[in-house]
């Protein structure tokens, strides 16, 4: 008897062979996807150290069972460790509400053969940190990581004394000030970091917008696959002509596929080109989706399937 999996992975071919020329990569990676499951008891990569905002939004998403955390110094590195298969995940920070996308995950992720398998949303509450003796008014030069300085603009402004330290990590930064031993300096971060290493929180909820979130990929070596699936990540350069883009978006909008947001990056590899990331709801085993990415690939000097994954919504 033919498993449903088998006669889906058949009936995807078949709508390929017909549909468009020219996809067989693209449907290998679905089929590997469909054969692949979430690993129990993984090991997880994230950016920073204990305490980290990355730390946190691992431990949320992959609360359902055991996970070996290991902490690494650069986003690159959690990457490099998902691809050696040194980790089976990496989690790593995408956009914010209020500070906009993290440009260095967005260029790195297309270096990498590597697909997103899911997302975490984090509620970010950002605190200003410093040494149990200090003041306020002892603080002149406040550490953190350039997203959260930047997220928490209004209050530096307001205090004209601080110089803001752009530093790897919010929770790096927390370790800083504690092991320099300096009442004048300062960090932002979580008040996991002030209970991690032994702060005080001078001031409490400092990012500009209280209503702050982070949202996380999770990424993997190949895609994990499911009828559940209603998010699609793709990243893709056009030919430098006019019309050339919008010609490419018209695909989604006639087979009927809601863009939910693109952004445009630097082709780090081609001088003033452009790669666009988008993402779409749907799945990769619906037709109409199959004719969409098919057909953005044939007119694109560049394109890369991310990943197709569960978005629970804000």
């Amino acid at each position: 008897m033919t498993s449903p999996r088998t006669h889906l992975q058949k009936q995807l071919r078949i709508s390929v062979d017909k549909l468009y020329v020219g996809g067989e990569e693209l449907l290998t990676e679905i089929e590997e996807g469909l054969n692949t499951c979430r690993i129990e008891n993984p090991r997880v990569g994230f950016q920073g150290t204990a305490g980290s905002f990355g730390e946190q939004a691992a431990l949320e998403y992959f609360s359902s069972g055991y996970a070996e955390m290991k902490n690494y110094r650069g986003f690159d590195d959690v990457l490099s460790a998902v691809a050696s298969g040194e980790v089976d995940y990496g989690v790593l920070p995408i956009e914010n509400s209020t500070a906009g996308d993290v440009l260095e995950v967005s260029d790195l992720i297309v270096q990498y053969n590597l697909y997103i398998v899911g997302e975490h949303t984090l509620r970010i509450r950002h605190n200003l940190l410093a040494l149990p003796d200090a003041k306020l008014s002892d603080i002149t030069q406040v550490y953190s990581h350039i997203q959260a300085l930047n997220q928490c603009r209004q209050f530096i402004r307001e205090h004209p004394g601080l110089e803001d330290v752009p530093y790897a990590n919010t929770a790096l930064a927390a370790e800083y000030i504690s092991r320099k031993g300096d009442k004048s300096l300062a960090s932002i971060g979580s008040i996991r970091c002030s209970e991690l290493y032994n702060l005080k929180v001078l001031a409490s909820d400092i990012q500009t917008v209280k209503n702050n979130f982070t949202r996380f990929i999770i990424i993997a070596k190949h895609m994990v696959l499911s009828p559940e699936c209603n998010k699609i990540s793709i990243a893709f350069s056009t030919a430098h002509s006019s019309g050339s883009l919008h010609s490419v978006l018209s695909h989604f909008a006639y087979n009927g596929l809601n863009l939910v947001k693109i952004q445009s990056r630097p082709r780090l590899d081609e001088p003033w080109e452009y790669l666009f990331f988008v993402d779409i709801e749907g799945n990769v085993e619906d037709a109409n989706v199959l004719i969409a990415l098919g057909r953005v690939r044939a007119q694109s000097s560049f394109f890369k399937l991310l990943g197709n994954y569960i978005h629970h919504g804000e």
